[in-house]
Parts: structure tokens; sequence; C-alpha cells
């Protein structure tokens, strides 16, 4: 073969190419969903507030903190609260630790192991519940005293300014309640209600800070009487979920009780149970993993215990490479690629809002006409619910193939004629 066709013929090859691609299959690994699994005790027995930073879990009680690493499954002791008074609640902002305690914010920097203090909340209370959105931590509801003090006030601290503000108040007020926050809307789901019958109505109230307004959920089915605790998972690796775990629901007697909120379709599910009944536990999330530390009996008997709990539909999150989220594709055919770390019992998705459409592996989407398009990724639960995993969203423009290919052809025949006209001029 002549080597000027030969060059032609590589960079046709090479121009070739560049419009194909490699497509993956799946990989699975087997994760025994739903479950529970001990850990390595915390250092001391009670009841405990948690917050997680950098995926580790940091938890407060009294003037104790506490740094637990799932991926070594080790305890750290470190700097100690500024204050011994219990901790009520504990959330991040910019990976520092917000600690509400005695109605002040103690801020805690883990990167450099320090403390310092914040101005009060204007309005003093416990058994509150607080959140952060958005750079913002919302303390909601509680007690100004003793039984029948509790408020409806929802007030919000700026740490960068170091000041508080009033915000919509809570429709009913609670105290001792559970809260999370899922896409940036706090949910504060039960809690005693001491002016209503019974006095832990199990309410889901759902609070969008965007627009400082209240909404309500389905109430919980079987809610405990006091102190549920509280947490969500994301869809990182599980589907978003509400877990509502354990709590008081008489005297001196605790409930294993684990149950499950799906906001999306605003409906409850039971979960596998506690190990063992308790309240005043802390509830902390990492990569959609929980964690239930320390904690009481109901009554005086106290516990360290460090139970893992791995969710219902762990890892059938799909890790989808193409398409790729915004992405721009220039042919009417783009590739759904996609991995998962264990088998769905049922996976599909639908395009541009259309029909449902069974997904068992890597595929193809054929036929796209120019435009916008949506991709939703749909899952089933154990309780045969279905719900939306993830959607994205792509551009195809066609016409862009046509240039590309257009624009290579002249090349291949400007580089081969340049090429010829080389040889020739060699050849003399």
């Amino acid at each position: 073969m002549h080597k000027s066709a030969i060059l032609l013929f590589v960079l046709a090859l090479l121009t070739t190419s560049c419009f194909t691609g490699a497509i993956p299959v799946l990989s699975y690994a087997t994760v025994e969903e739903n479950s529970w699994t001990t850990k390595t005790s915390a250092p001391l027995a009670g009841n405990y507030e948690a917050a997680v930073v950098n995926g580790k879990i940091y938890v407060f009680r009294g003037g104790a903190n506490y740094e637990y690493d799932p991926a070594t499954d080790n305890w750290t002791t470190k700097a100690p609260m500024p204050s011994t008074s219990w901790a009520e609640a504990a959330v991040v902002i910019n990976d520092k630790i917000y600690v509400l305690a005695n109605s002040v914010p103690y801020e805690y920097d883990p990167e450099t192991d320090t403390w310092k203090t914040g101005q009060p909340m204007p309005t003093a209370r416990s058994q509150i519940r607080a959140e952060a959105v958005n750079g913002k931590i919302y303390v909601i509801s509680g007690r100004t005293g003793d039984q029948y003090t509790t408020v409806k006030t929802n007030e919000a601290y700026d740490p960068e300014t170091d000041s508080w503000e009033t915000k919509a108040e809570i429709p009913y007020h609670v105290a001792s309640g559970g809260s999370t926050v899922l896409d940036d809307k706090i949910y504060v789901i039960g809690g005693q209600n001491e002016f209503h019958d019974p006095m832990n109505p199990g309410f889901v109230q759902i609070y969008d800070p965007v627009v400082d307004a209240w909404k309500q959920g389905t109430p919980h089915p079987n809610p405990a009487w006091i102190e549920e605790e509280v947490a969500a998972t994301t869809g990182l690796h599980a589907p978003k979920r509400i877990y509502v775990m354990g709590g008081i629901e008489g005297i001196g007697m605790a409930t294993d009780a684990n149950y499950v909120y799906d906001p999306e379709l605003d409906v409850w599910n039971s979960s596998s149970s506690m190990p063992f009944p308790r309240s005043g536990f802390a509830l902390a999330t990492v990569n959609d993993v929980l964690y239930a530390i320390g904690g009481f009996n109901g009554w005086m008997t106290s516990y360290s215990d460090n139970q893992q709990h791995i969710p219902f539909g762990y890892g059938t999150i799909p890790l989808i490479s193409s398409p790729e989220n915004n992405g721009n594709y220039t042919s009417s055919s783009v590739s759904l690629i996609f991995e998962l770390s264990v088998q769905t019992l049922y996976l599909s998705y639908s395009l541009d809002g259309g029909a449902e459409v069974p997904l068992l592996g890597n595929t193809s989407l054929s036929g796209l006409v120019n435009g916008d398009h949506a991709l939703t990724i749909y899952a089933m639960d154990e309780k045969g619910n279905t719900s939306t995993l993830q959607t994205i969203s792509f551009r195809v423009d066609s016409s862009l193939t046509t240039i590309l290919v257009i624009a290579a052809i002249v090349t291949v025949v400007v580089v081969g004629a340049g090429l010829l006209v080389y040889f020739k001029k060699r050849k003399r």
C-alpha cells in the first residue's frame, strides 16, 4: 500500500474514533440492606447530640466532645465545650459545628479543635429543634419554662453577623420533637404538644426558609410520646427518605420503632426495628448510612452503644456517567451508561415525561430531536412504591455533528493532499 494511502487511512480511523465510546458493564456488590450492625461504643454513656463534618461524627453531651470515624470505627476525645449545659442541638455550616446549649450557640471548628461563643438567642428556651439551611441556623419551638410554656417561636441565627432575626412561626408548637433537613427544607416531626390530645399527634411540619413558610405532611402513623430521633438519607447512596426512630412511649418506657417517611410521596412505612428500645440518643448520617449513638432506656439506664443501620435501597442509586447532567450532545442517539452497587428490585426510566421503560442495563436513547431533554430514573421499594431517584437534564444539537464531520473530512483531505504533494516532490 502506498505511504500516502496508509496515512489517509490512519487519519480517517482517528476521526471515526472521536464519535464512538466503550460501554462498561454493570458492577454489583453484596450489601445487606435494612440491617443493623454493632460498632465501637462511645466513650461515655448517656444522651448525645451529633453533627457530621467531612465524614466524621461529632457527639456532644454536657461539656464532652467526641469524634467518631466510621471508616476506622475509632473514637477520639476532642476539646470540651465551653459550657457544661445540656446540648440541645448541633448543626453544621461551612464545616463548623454549632452546638445550642442553654440558649447559646457555641461554634466548634474541628480543624483547629477550638471553640468560640455566639450571641444568645432572643427567646431563651429548651427542648428546641435546630437545623441549618443556606448558612443560617433555625431554632424552632421548644419551651420557655416548665410544661404549658411551649412556644411557636422560630428564630434564625447568622454566624457571619452573629445576629438573630424572627421568622415564620411553626403552626403547631412542640417540645422535644425530632428534625432534619432534606433538599433545603426543614422537617419537624412529632414532639410533645401539651395543648393537644394526644400530646404527640405526630405532626410532620415542613419549613421552607426560602419563602419563610410552613406546610403539613402526612402525620406519623404511630408516634412515640416524646424524644423521637430523626435523620435523612440524601439520595447519594440510598433513596431520599426520613427515618424516625426510638423515643419514649410511656413513663419509663422506650421504644425500638423505626419508621420511614417518603417526602416525595408523602407516605410512611415501617423499617427494621432498632436492636433495643432507647431514647435520647444521637442519630447521624454519613454517606447515607445511619448511626444511633448513646441514649437511655426511657428512664434511668443509659447506653454508650453505637449501632449502624444500612437503610433499605442502599446502593441502588445508579451512578450515571452518560448522559452527563447539563451535557451537550451532537447525536440523536445518546448512551445511557450507569453502574449499581447492588441490584435494586426494579429500575426504570422516563424520557421527557414519557412512559416508564424498564432499565435492565446500559442502553441507548435513540431518535432524540434537537433541544433540551430530561431523563428521570425511578426505583421501586419493598412496599411497591415507585419513587424518583434522580433527574438528569441534557441537550441535543445534531447539526453540530454535520459541522464536525465536514470539518474532519476537510482536515483529512487537506492533510492528505499535502502528504501527496510531499511524496511527489520526494520522488523527483
